[in-house]
């Protein structure tokens, strides 16, 4: 499978400037961030709210990880999960809790991390969370942290439909699913 829209091979320079800040593999720019320099006020913009979730949320990053990881799971967004098998071990999680992030029981799972993986299934299913789901978070997070949560999930989600429609490719050793190098 090929990408509909592939990475643009050069960039217009206020595309340039951006993709210079974005995340690199290989000394290049992610497929993900050169593919929307074809349209760089949509870069720009895209840049800057991504650039939010992964550097400047308040949630621990473990947490960001294990919500970011199973919504990319139910997408089957294979490409965002090989680049956060990277940023999950680097916040913590091991690579047998990386791999049974795309399993459906909790068990094994701290009471922490089990409500996480619940609380991104049900806003997966539902779009929505339950009165109880969400009285069970918020005795762990605040207002602006509940806010990140719900965010990062329904944000994760949106983004997985767009690299999988587009069908971006994976990077050269950016690793796939669990199981795989």
């Amino acid at each position: 499978m090929s990408p509909r829209i592939p990475p643009m091979p050069d960039p217009a320079p206020e595309a340039v400037a951006i993709l210079q800040k974005v995340m690199h593999v290989n000394g290049k720019p992610l497929n993900e961030p050169q593919t929307l320099a074809w349209h760089p006020l949509f870069l720009r913009r895209f840049a800057l709210f991504a650039g939010f979730f992964l550097t400047q949320l308040m949630i621990p990053d473990r947490d960001k990880e294990i919500l970011m990881m199973r919504t990319i799971h139910h997408a089957r967004c294979e490409y965002l999960f090989g680049h956060h098998r990277i940023t999950a071990r680097e916040a913590g999680m091991s690579e047998k809790e990386i791999a049974r992030i795309t399993e459906s029981a909790t068990v094994g799972w701290s009471t922490r991390d089990a409500l996480l993986i619940g609380i991104a299934d049900e806003v997966w299913q539902n779009s929505d969370l339950s009165d109880k789901s969400w009285a069970e978070l918020s005795g762990v997070y605040d207002e602006p942290r509940l806010l990140e949560v719900v965010m990062l999930v329904c944000f994760y989600r949106a983004l997985c439909a767009f690299i999988n429609t587009l069908q971006i490719e994976r990077e050269p050793g950016v690793p796939g699913w669990p199981g795989e190098s």
